[in-house]
């Protein structure tokens, strides 16, 4: 499957993938939510899957540092392209004191699909939150 392309998570979370070639991916991500506000900007994504000789697994990263922003964490998605959405869990790397070290990763889920969400589903989807990544 042909996973290049403009995709958007249900947040409205933009993840351009311009390149897969020979198992690596790379692009862009446009974050629509950020738990600080620190996420600003497009960021590189790179990651590797196994789509272009047929398979579903697909595993992509963001460091959250760009001209705009530095927020000192780090997001990967790990998942696979069924029917057209790529189905992926998340964890959210930040940094922390060593001491607060039990606090600094966050897990969650995203499904990527080839069409824009509409604001309201965005809002209602949001109110679902208990706390966005970057």
């Amino acid at each position: 499957m042909d996973i290049t392309g403009q995709w958007y998570n249900e947040l409205g979370s933009s993840l351009l993938i311009q390149e897969v070639q020979n198992g690596y991916v790379q692009g862009i991500y446009s974050t629509a939510v950020s738990s600080q506000g620190c996420a600003q900007g497009n960021f590189s994504v790179v990651g590797v899957t196994d789509t272009d000789s047929g398979g579903q697994a697909v595993a992509f990263s963001v460091v959250w540092q760009n001209d705009q922003s530095s927020c000192k964490s780090v997001t990967a998605w790990s998942g696979q392209v069924v029917d057209d959405q790529i189905n992926a869990f998340w964890l959210l790397t930040l940094e922390t004191d060593p001491t607060e070290n039990w606090q600094s990763t966050m897990i969650g889920q995203d499904v990527f699909t080839r069409s824009q969400p509409q604001a309201e589903g965005i809002a209602t989807k949001q109110r679902l939150l208990r706390r966005p990544h970057p």
